[in-house]
């Protein structure tokens, strides 16, 4: 990629691609017109990428009230913002229901406190749990036993079927029930879940949010995911949500970096870049080796490629190359378009990366720079010291 030879970049420097951005969401709106696409936040919060999302997609989904507020002064008062938490404060109730559209409460405890109070502002709902485990990995599973995120189905269905008030007022619900996954036939075996369990409910309602957890991708099949939208639809005629995050922005992104420090340990190579697992949590939460563009199956020259903190673990693992490495070699970190900066730290006090945008008309942008004073912001300093 051309961008990525930029020679007054300043490293490690996060760069998202506008246009990728631009075709996933055109493709995901020719995917299903049916369907209500609202970008989740905490995947990319990138002002200027978050305000190509106002233009093409319906909305936001959100689950704080910072996100909420972010949302709200990027849509202006159009197009709709979706809330949900398990941590939703009670003196933060009003503030996001004066932004928001729609609030699924994460449980019926939540419910009961605050539903009747918010009710004539926003459509209330409910977070399901619908006790379908897909995603093996329990740190990442949103269905797991003893799960904090939703209402046990088996519960929801007991209320429902008896006929109890608690209920009432109701106007929708919100399931998620998958991780990074492409096998939409689980969404599916999802929508037919609950049809089987809460019917009675789903006649009441006005609108079913499915979540997110899904990677779209014009190369794979979606037919299960329209079938499931279309049942909702036809059998229930509900409002159908579909919360998109990672599958529009995970490849969009790159990571830069640079070689700062060469050295050999026990027979083999170390590269020490200027970049941590701390820019990219997920490497380290994960514990995956992250895709770097240089990369060669069969190169000759080793190296493990290493962060820049005191940390022992912040490592990316041992990689191939057809050159040798030298001080100032650039490494790029590919697909680290979700997840990364929303999540990076500056432990150690290491410098974040800097923001680059790859416009759609094919320029290269600095859109952040980060410095010394957010560092003190995070420290509790109010006034700026001399370093």
């Amino acid at each position: 990629m051309n961008f990525l030879k930029a020679e007054f970049i300043k490293y490690p420097a996060y760069i998202y691609n506008e246009k990728y951005i631009l075709n996933n969401l055109d493709n995901l709106l020719k995917i299903n017109s049916k369907c209500n696409h609202i970008f989740s936040i905490k995947a990319f919060s990138v002002l200027n990428g978050l305000e190509l999302f106002s233009i093409y997609g319906d909305g936001f989904s959100v689950s704080s009230f910072f996100e909420a507020k972010l949302a709200r002064d990027i849509l202006g008062n159009e197009k709709m913002i979706h809330f949900t938490s398990p941590g939703l404060r009670p003196d933060e109730i009003e503030k996001v229901t004066d932004l928001c559209d729609y609030i699924s409460f994460n449980s019926l405890s939540q419910w009961e406190r605050f539903h009747e109070k918010v009710s004539d502002i926003v459509s209330c709902g409910l977070r399901v749990n619908t006790q379908l485990t897909f995603v093996k990995d329990k740190r990442y599973n949103p269905c797991r036993k003893h799960s904090k995120l939703g209402v046990p189905l088996d519960k929801l269905a007991s209320i429902s079927n008896n006929g109890n008030t608690t209920l009432r007022g109701l106007k929708g619900i919100l399931f998620h029930t998958n991780c990074e996954s492409t096998n939409f036939n689980h969404l599916l075996k999802t929508v037919k879940h609950l049809d089987a369990h809460i019917p009675r409910l789903l006649e009441q309602i006005e609108w079913v949010n499915m979540g997110g957890g899904y990677i779209f991708d014009e190369s794979r099949s979606l037919d299960k995911f329209t079938e499931a939208v279309t049942f909702l639809k036809d059998k229930y005629n509900v409002e159908v949500f579909i919360e998109p995050g990672k599958g529009i922005v995970g490849k969009a992104g790159y990571l830069v970096s640079s070689v700062i420090d060469i050295f050999e340990s026990d027979g083999k190579n170390i590269a020490v870049l200027d970049t941590t697992v701390n820019h990219m949590p997920e490497v380290f939460e994960y514990q995956f080796k992250p895709d770097i563009m240089q990369e060669s199956e069969n190169g000759k020259y080793k190296y493990i490629l290493a962060g820049s903190t005191c940390l022992a673990g912040d490592l990316f693992g041992e990689y191939r190359f057809d050159e040798p490495l030298e001080l100032g070699s650039r490494i790029v970190f590919e697909n680290m378009g979700a997840y990364t900066l929303v999540k990076a730290n500056m432990f150690n006090g290491i410098n974040l990366p800097s923001i680059y945008v790859y416009t759609k008309d094919g320029k290269l942008e600095l859109v952040k720079k980060f410095g010394y004073e957010d560092f003190l912001s995070r420290c509790g300093v109010k006034n700026n010291v001399s370093a």
